[in-house]
């Protein structure tokens, strides 16, 4: 069972005093009200902006840092150059009726992601499917000709960082 929520000039001013009592809290705990009632030395240690290690960290994410999408976009045109190279440069091995071949491809969908933290190398990583195909055939040229069958997919993740003005693979 819960309780209900009175309405009205009271319950109005029981949240007023709770916001109120919760903003005290924080004040009376922050570095500078315990800084009032310290000595000078600490005091001054107070009011000195926080150290790196002590400071909230800026992070950056997403396709847009560093350039990450274009590196994915240029990186994602390699290796469908490499589906073009692969599906010709088939090796061919004897088995069943004539002949059967396997080769790679990469699929077109992909996500790429960035992140930065200051102090620390950007990490960019690329996610896309790899997919082994089949082909068979009585001969090479009609075992090129006929629809390959999937054999194998796997999910694939790469992990590039940024160092020295670029990413490195």
């Amino acid at each position: 069972m819960t309780a209900a929520m009175p309405n009205g000039p009271a319950a109005v001013s029981s949240r007023a005093l709770a916001l109120v009592t919760g903003l005290a809290l924080v004040l009376a705990t922050s570095p500078l009200a315990r800084a009032a009632d310290a000595t000078p030395a600490s005091r001054e240690a107070a009011t000195q902006p926080l150290g790196p290690k002590d400071a909230v960290r800026a992070l950056a994410e997403g396709e847009d840092v560093r350039e990450f999408r274009a590196f994915c976009d240029t990186w994602m045109r390699k290796l469908q150059e490499r589906n073009t190279y692969n599906a010709a440069h088939i090796v061919w091995t004897k088995g069943g009726p004539g002949v059967i071949g396997e080769y790679l491809t990469y699929g077109t969908e992909r996500t790429c992601l960035a992140r930065e933290e200051p102090g620390k190398d950007p990490i960019g990583k690329i996610t896309y499917r790899e997919i082994k195909y089949r082909k068979e055939g009585p001969s090479e040229s009609a075992a090129i000709g006929a629809a390959g069958t999937i054999v194998e997919q796997t999910d694939v993740t790469e992990i590039f960082r940024y160092a020295k003005g670029r990413w490195q693979y």
